[in-house]
């Protein structure tokens, strides 16, 4: 055997001259040839099932991914060919259509070379695993100054699925005030519940106002405090 030494490569050849048949029938020269490189990285998903009812939340990592010399610049997640957001971790619900899914991770090192792996899960075909229902509902008030010293709080602009909330709703509304004077730390609280409530907010003895209002709509509540100053976010 003759080593040469060619830039950075190094160049191994086997030279068979004399060798029998028996050992060289089907060979004539053998070259292997190691060039110095940028190396690909290695992507590793973990946190996957390998099994999971469809409507399953999937979690998965890429942090053991790793850059055997160099390090890892970016994450590429996706789901059956779909990409989906995440970076070192990702998350992604598993279909119900009654096939099997693939989660592929693809990364990317600092030099700008990229390798993906996948994993595919199989789906069980038992009970689907049950999703939350979306909350769609946004809490509103309003107000109008109804004379000198009071002023009208409504809930009734709320909406719920992009409408207004119906009657029934708005009279469920949950309201609860409080009150801080000027001249000291103290304050107090009441509540109302109802589609309006009715607030007196003389200037002369109060500095600010919190009004939290409370929605439900069948499973459904959500709850939202506005800060007020008097005078300046109640003129009078």
């Amino acid at each position: 055997m003759k080593l040469f030494l060619v830039g950075s490569a190094l160049a191994a050849i086997v030279l068979l001259n004399g060798c029998d048949s028996a050992c060289c029938q089907d060979v004539a020269l053998a070259e292997t040839i190691a060039v110095k490189g940028n190396q690909t990285p290695i992507p590793v998903i973990t946190g996957l099932p390998a099994k999971a009812p469809c409507g399953t939340e999937l979690t998965a990592s890429g942090t053991q991914s790793h850059d055997p010399d160099g390090t890892i610049a970016s994450y590429q997640w996706q789901l059956d060919g779909d990409t989906f957001n995440g970076e070192g971790s990702a998350i992604a619900t598993l279909p119900c259509d009654g096939k099997n899914h693939t989660v592929c991770l693809t990364v990317t090192d600092d030099k700008g070379l990229s390798q993906t792996t996948c994993q595919t899960i199989v789906v069980d075909n038992g009970t689907p695993v049950p999703q939350p229902q979306t909350c769609d509902l946004n809490p509103l008030i309003t107000y109008e100054k109804a004379d000198d010293m009071q002023y009208k709080f409504y809930c009734t602009d709320s909406t719920y699925n992009g409408v207004k909330i119906d009657d029934a709703t708005a009279a469920e509304c949950e309201w609860s005030a409080t009150k801080y004077f000027k001249e000291s730390d103290e304050s107090y609280t009441h509540g109302q519940k109802g589609p309006v409530k009715w607030i007196n907010v003389d200037p002369d003895k109060f500095r600010a106002l919190d009004l939290t209002l409370t929605i439900k709509k069948e499973d459904c509540k959500k709850t939202i405090t506005k800060h007020y100053f008097i005078p300046q976010d109640l003129p009078y």
